[in-house]
């Protein structure tokens, strides 16, 4: 019976280690080494053994932090109607790819925070502006790391259109690598999937950025 508990720990081991290969070996692929750090701080391996056998559960924690919006951003008071202006419209002059992606944003106002989430019940940041493009048939990569070189680079706040996506440092990034996105929707206004606790809002693009910013994409 010993000989048969020590098989086991070893399978269960093996497992850990395989489950921790897999993570090391995506964090080199494709530029996700963030998500990788996101997803071995999202689980923790429970292992439960006694005299006959050994069990691992592998149980997801909450992490607000991943792709989150850093606390400078944040709003400091109570938001009112997920922070849309009620004389919002979408800007005239928009695109027809750039309305139907301003208007699945605006949809998912007031949903919940997941990392990882591309809804349609929960949105993390880039899950959000990636699953609004996707509606104007533009694809993205789901991942804020990736998003700061897709499309073309918008030189100033004086060339930015609506639809644009607003990279900043965010609460695990820099300005050199950002870590929070967001969509400009006009009239100096962004909307994005910000964290647990406010979920997706809509910002002045000034309160934004203030915690810097990383570039300004055109993806339209």
């Amino acid at each position: 019976m010993r000989n048969i508990a020590i098989l086991a720990i070893t399978s269960s081991l093996g497992f850990a280690m395989a489950l921790l290969g897999l993570v090391i070996l995506t964090s080199s692929v494709g530029g996700t080494t963030q998500v990788a750090a996101c997803v071995l701080a999202n689980h923790r391996a429970q292992f439960t053994t006694n005299s006959e056998s050994t069990t691992t559960t592998t149980t997801l924690n909450s992490n607000s932090n991943c792709g989150a919006a850093a606390s400078v951003t944040l709003p400091n008071s109570p938001v009112v109607d997920n922070g849309l202006p009620t004389s919002y419209a979408i800007p005239y002059d928009a695109t027809a790819a750039e309305t139907v992606a301003i208007t699945y944003a605006l949809s998912q106002l007031g949903k919940p925070y997941l990392w990882g989430g591309a809804g349609p019940n929960a949105f993390d940041c880039s899950g959000l502006t990636m699953m609004a493009w996707t509606q104007a048939g533009v694809t993205l990569l789901h991942y804020t790391g990736d998003q700061i070189n897709e499309g073309s680079r918008v030189s100033s706040y004086a060339d930015i259109s609506p639809g644009d996506l607003v990279l900043v440092p965010g609460s695990d990034g820099t300005v050199a690598n950002p870590g929070h996105v967001g969509l400009y929707i006009g009239d100096g206004l962004v909307e994005s999937a910000v964290d647990v606790q406010y979920g997706v809002i809509v910002q002045p693009y000034a309160y934004f950025v203030s915690g810097g910013l990383s570039g300004t994409r055109h993806v339209g």
